[in-house]
């Protein structure tokens, strides 16, 4: 699509402007020079009517005019000239004659006369704005040509001061490369419409930025929640095909659909969390110890061949203001870790107060790998299901309005998820 100049759409209607007011004005001003012409005259026809007032009596003859080019007549008496045009409009009061002749007349009736008088002021010879008329057109010409001059060079100045920001702004968004935000303009750009489309302009990319990171994050954290689940999944399907045993198979399909339910719920979880508007605050009441049970389950693959005890104290009626899903992904991503991690002693699964604890005796995390609220900074770390598994942790608790501490030692760690 081939686009129109902003300078040359602003510079046109100066141009418009421009010619329209110089012919609007030059039209004034002779209508202006005409107009104050003819009051001359009326002023003339005026004195000559008060002096035909005064001077003329019963029975005399008409007097001598004031003016050298005035005379009066009669009704009957008025040549053909000046009849013929106001016998087909008799309100007129300027009459054009043959040879250039310029005619102004007024009607009189004395009180002491009863025929109407008419004062007649022969005016071509007395005339100012008709002699010179080609002059002040020229004149006006000329004008008007130096008015749409000016016109045109402020138009184009305004025009390029006014767009200048414009492109400016333009070249530095067609610059900018995917990776980069864009810099704060406010100090760069006057205070008018250019800083506001820019601010407007930063926070859509920054909006873009934003849905971009999301939708990483949502692919990562798709593949690190469903890892397990399908892990379950695959193995269960194993066991199945190899041993037929029918005592066996309800309790591998159990967990094949505890695992399906994992995955359903994670989806729903992280499909949230790649939303850009948060949702309203769930007010279902979920029981907790079900979903740890559940997630224990779920996980135990992770203990094979480890020594490893694992301890549940939580309260059969401890119930909590939130989301099923969310308490099931947060859950799992805290006891999954800690199954992974230890290698030999114990795991305490507990509630303390409105807090879930999930205390193990493991090895304790790097410090590379602390919670920070960010993704890893390593593909590695996320990969080790770590880093990437805690971040999720702590965005879904942002979200839901919970709260996540982790601390850790040689001794094992605590991950402690405020649920109030």
């Amino acid at each position: 699509m081939k686009h129109r100049s902003l300078s040359r759409r602003i510079a046109v209607p100066f141009l418009a402007l421009a010619l329209f007011s110089g012919c609007l004005g030059g039209l004034l001003a002779i209508l202006f020079a005409y107009t104050t012409e003819d009051h001359i005259f009326d002023r003339l026809l005026a004195l000559e009517t008060d002096r035909l007032h005064t001077a003329a009596g019963p029975g005399e003859p008409l007097p001598e005019p004031e003016l050298p080019f005035a005379t009066y007549y009669l009704d009957a008496d008025l040549p053909a000239i000046l009849r013929a045009p106001l016998a087909v409009e008799p309100w007129r009061r300027e009459v054009f004659g043959s040879d250039g002749r310029h005619y102004h007349l007024r009607r009189v009736v004395p009180e002491a006369n009863a025929e109407p008088i008419w004062i007649v002021l022969q005016v071509e010879d007395y005339l100012a704005v008709r002699p010179v008329l080609s002059r002040i057109m020229g004149m006006l010409a000329l004008s008007i040509l130096g008015i749409i001059l000016l016109a045109a060079v402020t138009g184009l100045y305004v025009a390029n001061r006014v767009t200048r920001p414009l492109r400016s702004l333009a070249a530095e968004v067609n610059a900018l490369e995917p990776d980069q935000l864009p810099i704060e303009w406010d100090a760069r750009y006057p205070p008018d419409e250019v800083v506001s489309l820019a601010d407007t302009l930063r926070d859509a990319f920054r909006r873009i930025q934003r849905f971009i990171d999301r939708e990483q994050r949502f692919t990562q954290d798709a593949s690190h929640e469903l890892r397990t689940p399908l892990a379950v999944v695959e193995s269960c399907a194993e066991m199945l095909a190899r041993s037929p045993d029918p005592e066996q198979a309800p309790v591998l399909v159990d967990r094949i659909r505890s695992a399906a339910l994992s995955m359903h719920l994670s989806v729903d979880v992280l499909l949230a969390l790649a939303r850009e508007n948060n949702p309203a605050r769930s007010v279902q009441r979920t029981a907790v110890l079900p979903v740890v049970e559940r997630t224990i389950v779920n996980h135990a693959s992770l203990l094979a061949d480890k020594s490893v005890e694992v301890t549940v104290s939580v309260d059969p009626d401890w119930r909590i203001t939130g989301d099923p899903a969310a308490l099931q992904v947060l859950a799992a991503n805290l006891v999954s870790n800690a199954f992974r991690y230890t290698e030999q002693g114990s795991i305490r699964i507990e509630r303390d107060g409105d807090d879930l604890l999930v205390i193990n005796s493991g090895s304790g995390i790097e410090k590379s790998h602390s919670l920070d609220g960010e993704r890893p900074a390593t593909m590695q770390q996320a990969d080790t299901g770590l880093g990437l598994g805690l971040t999720i942790v702590q965005r879904l608790c942002e979200r839901c309005g919970w709260r996540f501490q982790l601390t850790s030692s040689a001794e094992g760690t605590t991950a402690r998820l405020s649920l109030a």
